[in-house]
């Protein structure tokens, strides 16, 4: 699962770490918001399970 972030204005996201689920499946990372933009969860899919992205979460830094 890579954690990713898209910079106010841009276009396209950028994969900011590749994180794994612990044993009960739950997922966490953390990262320090330096910009305005978007931070989004993507999972590239494999043979038998899709490509799929989280909704973003938009972060205003002050």
């Amino acid at each position: 699962m890579k954690l990713q972030f898209k910079k106010k204005g841009d276009s396209t996201y950028t994969t900011l770490k590749t994180v794994t689920t612990d044993s009960k499946g739950n997922l966490r990372a953390t990262t320090k918001a330096t910009a305005d933009g978007c931070f989004r969860y993507s999972f590239t899919g494999t043979p038998t399970t899709p490509a799929v992205a989280s909704a973003a979460d938009y972060v205003d830094v002050t």
